[in-house]
């Protein structure tokens, strides 16, 4: 994110900031930095008014928050050094057509962070303040594209990891069952017939454990599923559970790129 305007640290103010708060703060260091003072810089006092533009209007601001969430979730996936195809691809052009769009206006996109959040109403004191803060929307959870997950950590990594890991563990114990000819006794009356239905299963571990890992640590979390897949989905599993379980992942990877161009549309139309 080194070659991103971050318009809050130009200002010095937090992401939650108030609208007060981005005045006052606007106000202080345009005093210090305005070109007619000593030691001001016509630069510095442009870029400063870019950034009081941009934070003060609810709409621009929402769009800068976009694009910084875009390039924190895609440094974070480069950061693991794998690569994982069409899903890089996504990242990598969802990131350039951010770029294009700051070049000639506020970006679009998605945001990735507190989507389940509820929007706090502010409390009588803030109203007082005009204590003002942009309306946030709230996820659906069959709208995924929408979700904003915590910045990826140790915690949600393991959450998506681990989870995911114990549910193909499950799921593919269950197909080995069925499938072997003379399975356990207490698994003798159900196993055999969930056989036809092994595919259906491991679609829906791999599309549900995509879903939870994403909604926790986004595109990470994503990346972390595909290789528990893997490390399941060996030799000594059942046949079809890596396939199935890739194609649950690409499922929810489909929701999420229908949903952007259906919100992107939406926004076009406005």
């Amino acid at each position: 994110m080194a070659d991103r305007i971050n318009y809050y640290e130009i200002l010095g103010v937090p992401r939650d900031a108030s609208q007060a708060e981005i005045k006052n703060a606007y106000r202080n260091l345009a005093k210090e930095r305005h070109p007619d003072r000593t030691g001001g810089s016509e630069v510095e006092f442009s870029r400063l008014q870019e950034a009081n533009a941009v934070l003060s209007d609810p709409t621009r601001r929402r769009q800068h928050d976009e694009a910084l969430d875009l390039a924190h979730a895609a440094d974070q996936l480069a950061s693991l050094n794998l690569d994982f195809g069409s899903l890089d691809d996504e990242v990598s052009s969802k990131r350039r057509e951010h770029e294009a769009r700051e070049s000639s206006g506020p970006g679009l996109g998605e945001r990735f962070r507190n989507r389940f959040r509820k929007e706090e109403a502010p409390d009588a004191g803030d109203r007082g303040r005009g204590r003002n803060r942009a309306p946030r929307r709230e996820a659906r959870w069959y709208e995924p594209q929408d979700f904003e997950p915590e910045p990826v950590n140790w915690r949600t990594g393991a959450f998506s990891f681990f989870g995911a890991l114990v549910a193909f563990l499950v799921v593919g114990q269950i197909g080995l069952w069925a499938t072997t000819p003379i399975p356990p006794d207490f698994a003798a009356l159900w196993a055999p017939a969930l056989a036809p239905l092994m595919p259906i299963l491991y679609t829906l571990a791999g599309l549900m454990a995509a879903y939870f890992a994403y909604r926790a640590a986004g595109w990470v979390g994503l990346a972390l599923v595909f290789v528990a897949a893997l490390v399941v989905g060996g030799s000594d599993a059942p046949a079809g559970l890596l396939q199935f379980a890739t194609v649950g992942i690409v499922l929810l990877l489909a929701v999420i790129y229908l949903g952007n161009r259906r919100n992107e549309a939406a926004r076009g139309r406005r």
